[in-house]
């Protein structure tokens, strides 16, 4: 599970009572938030990539794998899922995409690490998804603002590589008010994989999935039972992976 700009791991911590006993959680914490605070954050979504994807080749060695993630956190997702192509590592059998459109048309928004502060917290603050006790105390503003701003420069950074699709099945979820996830732009996933696309909508904005995690990790995980049944069979049919 990967976070969204500014989040942590701990997000994602109820999801454990959400996902089957045989799925096991694991989400990842960036550099620069709670535990590892006094590291300096990632800035470069290449480098940042190329990061996660280390850490996954070596955790989940052997193991069936997905991957999830939120804004920031579904492009991480796609970009990790063709690093871990490029290097001929096995792949994840689902890639769960929320609150992000397909990079394919750029920056799904006007570039914010550039603003000042006032007004970068004004956009964040129009965004939602931070806690207002956070927004309204100057001394944990603080704190969280230039990991906060180092994640905005990793999406704005991102730069998109034409490459072959992909051959996975892909969840994709989107807030029907979010303005980053118009329905073309989630409908334009499926130019990423040659397998299925499921595209689902919710009521809300970019931050839709604290109202409705129940309802996305119900529907995300009926999609990974599907996904690992296929990858099963196909093993069982001969086929093997790298």
């Amino acid at each position: 599970m990967l976070p969204f700009a500014g989040g942590g791991a701990a997000f994602y911590r109820t999801w454990a009572d959400r996902l089957p006993a045989s799925v096991e959680l694991r989400a990842a914490q960036l550099p620069g938030r709670q535990d590892r605070m006094a590291e300096p954050p990632v800035t470069d979504c290449a480098e940042l990539v190329r990061s996660l994807t280390d850490v996954l080749v070596d955790d989940a060695r052997g193991r069936t794998f997905a991957l999830f993630g939120h804004s920031m956190g579904a492009l991480l997702s796609f970009e990790v899922a063709r690093e871990l192509r490029r290097r001929g590592a096995p792949a994840p059998v689902l890639l769960g995409l929320s609150g992000w459109s397909s990079p394919r048309g750029g920056l799904p928004h006007s570039r914010y690490s550039d603003l000042s502060d006032e007004e970068f917290l004004d956009a964040v603050r129009r965004l939602g998804g931070m806690p207002q006790d956070v927004l309204d105390e100057p001394d944990l503003l603080r704190l969280v603002l230039p990991t906060l701003r180092a994640d905005f420069s990793v999406a704005e950074s991102h730069r998109y590589r034409p490459e072959p699709p992909l051959d996975l099945p892909v969840s994709v979820f989107g807030g029907t008010a979010d303005p980053f996830t118009e329905r073309r732009g989630l409908e334009e996933w499926q130019r990423e994989t040659t397998a299925p696309v499921t595209v689902r909508h919710y009521p809300g904005k970019h931050f839709y999935l604290a109202d409705h995690a129940d309802a996305v990790a119900e529907m995300f995980t009926a999609d990974l039972r599907a996904a690992r049944d296929l990858a099963d069979g196909t093993r069982t049919d001969g086929d093997t992976h790298d």
